[in-house]
């Protein structure tokens, strides 16, 4: 069970400096930069320990272990790929330490005055400064995820005087957070796509996508940009906040505006700037978000599952208003060319035959070959597996999206009549995994006859 996490940071770090009020063992303020100072022997005593290394003072009383001891490397290896990423010159980080607080026993942190100020209640981890707190966690990835998370935070306070927009703040920051550890080397990932749930324990940032898409409280882009973290933010939320930053910063047609975008984290009109840096394609950014929050799934596929928006797959026009089409089995939605007009039929037929899947048996593979009908062995989403399904890309921001549309596509197969609700263009694809298509080959052809 995904535990609940308050976060609630200040975005200017002179306001962060302004709140972070000296404990009882405080030798000394903290600025945006460095952590407060505290009685190393004050604390020992206490049963709380410390680990140092370059960039992280860790204060804990939760037992050594391989996996609790390691965490000021696993932060340290962090630094370098928050500097990279949000243009800091590394010489600037040489000798930046934060301090972070691993809370067993918080009874512990609170007679020595080492909670957070004015947020003592907080429930998983919070940061202020250049210091940040967690509670101990029952898994090492999400104990990591917490550290990564809330550092990220403090990182961008400390560096870029703020972290920006609640959506922005936490979607970067989950960003981050989700990581691939290489057990054997230490080698350390950020911002991965998780290939399944087992490599994220505790994360269930998916699920709680995918659930709420299945019971119709999908929000569109620009409702998660209206995310707010000033007030206490449910999981659902911050699943949205990461949902929306991986897709920005990993999408090939829009991660460079995304990862631009941490110059303007002290602007006001943040979300402003977001929507003129969009502007040429936010019609197909806002669908494209809708497909994306649909199929979303461990080990997504961005580069495969962009959007053709542009009619490469047309063959020919035939005579009564008949269209050949090509589609490939290993792309996500793909433009047919033509306009649809609402209210009216058209009959779509399809042939060929293309693979779907390698069924892998040890060493050896077999090719799953299909037609437009699907293989019924299997089924995705409802489907089977590899049928043809067709969506409209209607004129206009719609909510909810008509019918079909990239949300509620509908199942073509062998043959189908669509009869759209709104006027837009027509796309296809085959029914597959978003984290499948790496082993589709082959094309299909689809007749589109109308209207009729």
């Amino acid at each position: 069970m995904r535990l609940p996490r308050v976060h609630r940071p200040t975005v200017n770090a002179a306001l962060l400096l302004f709140a972070l009020a000296t404990g009882s063992l405080a030798e000394s303020p903290a600025t945006p930069n460095s952590p407060r100072q505290v009685d190393d022997r004050q604390i020992e005593s206490s049963g709380i320990r410390k680990l140092t290394s370059k960039h992280l003072i860790l204060v804990t009383d939760v037992p050594s272990s391989p996996e609790v001891d390691r965490l000021p490397q696993v932060f340290d290896a962090a630094v370098p790929q928050w500097a990279a990423y949000f243009g800091v010159n590394e010489q600037k980080t040489a000798h930046w330490q934060a301090r972070a607080y691993l809370i067993g026993d918080r009874r512990r942190f609170e007679s020595l005055g080492l909670m957070p100020p004015g947020r003592a209640d907080f429930v998983n981890g919070i940061s202020m400064g250049a210091e940040l707190w967690l509670h101990d966690q029952p898994t090492a990835y999400y104990r990591r995820h917490l550290l990564l998370h809330e550092g990220t935070h403090v990182f961008m306070a400390s560096f870029l005087g703020g972290c920006g927009p609640g959506w922005y703040m936490e979607g970067t920051a989950e960003l981050f957070a989700t990581h691939r550890l290489d057990e054997q080397t230490g080698a350390l990932t950020l911002r991965i796509m998780p290939a399944n749930r087992e490599e994220v324990p505790m994360l269930g940032r998916i699920k709680l996508i995918r659930d709420a898409v299945a019971a119709g409280k999908l929000r569109t882009l620009p409702a998660v940009l209206q995310i707010d973290n000033r007030e206490q933010l449910g999981n659902e939320a911050y699943a949205w906040c990461w949902a929306a930053a991986k897709f920005l910063d990993t999408h090939p047609r829009y991660r460079d505006h995304f990862r631009a975008l941490s110059k303007s984290v002290l602007d006001p009109k943040f979300n402003e700037i977001v929507r003129r840096e969009y502007e040429a394609d936010w019609p197909k950014l806002t669908a494209e978000w809708l497909a994306y929050i649909t199929t979303l799934d461990h080990g997504y596929d961005f580069e495969r599952m962009a959007i053709d928006f542009d009619s490469h797959g047309r063959i020919s026009e035939g005579a009564g208003g008949a269209h050949l089409i090509s589609i490939h089995a290993d792309r996500g939605w793909q433009s047919s060319g033509m306009r649809l007009e609402a209210g009216e039929s058209y009959k779509v037929l399809a042939t060929g035959r293309y693979q779907i899947a390698v069924e892998k048996n040890g060493d050896a593979t077999r090719p799953w070959s299909c037609e437009p009908g699907g293989v019924t062995i299997e089924y995705h989403d409802g489907h089977p597996l590899g049928m043809l399904l067709g969506a409209i890309q209607a004129e206009g921001e719609t909510a909810p999206p008509a019918t079909p549309s990239f949300v509620q596509p509908i199942a073509i197969g062998l043959q189908a009549t669509i009869k759209p609700e709104a006027s837009g263009t027509l796309f296809f694809r085959v029914n597959d995994s978003a984290a499948g298509l790496g082993d589709n080959r082959g094309t299909l052809t689809v007749n589109v006859i109308g209207p009729q």
